[in-house]
């Protein structure tokens, strides 16, 4: 009867073990993944923080009619990834406004301005403004708004 106790000991203490290491080992992953999800959320919070446009001017171009923005990086983060940028234009000129949702190439297109695009070219540095051509708007009466890959946002009323 010796034997056959010592056997089952070593299964209950060899189970015992298995089932620490696995409990172990999902915890290690959910403190892991929780690290990186804050890191991660983190981050984004702080270069929202450090992100800002303004929308300094807005004309309407004689030669081709589309309205063009002059839009500045007031921030301190440098913005590339144009993208994910969108543009809402609500026509409010109608008894019923019609919104527009604008991509890149699909509705603006984006035009840097050479003078102050020497250090990073293609990118928005801080300070650096561009301009964004808009799609045909017969409209007078818009209000536009810009916004950025991180969700920062700027508005205009165009008359």
């Amino acid at each position: 009867m010796g034997l056959e106790t010592v056997v089952v000991a070593f299964f209950v203490i060899g189970t015992i073990v298995v089932v620490a290491s696995t409990l172990t080992l999902g915890a290690n992953h959910i403190v892991k993944s929780s690290y990186e999800g804050y890191a991660a959320f983190s981050q984004t919070t702080m270069d929202r923080l450090h992100t800002n446009i303004k929308i300094v001017n807005a004309t309407l171009n004689g030669t081709d009619s589309k309205v063009h923005l002059t839009v500045e990086n007031t921030g301190e983060t440098k913005l590339s990834d144009f993208s994910h940028w969108d543009v809402i234009v609500v026509n409010n000129s109608q008894a019923n406004s019609q919104s527009s949702y604008l991509k890149k190439d699909e509705g603006f297109d984006i035009i840097f301005n050479n003078s102050g695009d020497l250090m990073n070219p293609g990118i928005l540095d801080p300070g650096e403004s561009i301009d964004l051509k808009l799609s045909d708007f017969d409209s007078r009466d818009l209000y536009i708004t810009v916004i950025t890959e991180n969700g920062i946002a700027s508005f205009i009323n165009y008359k």
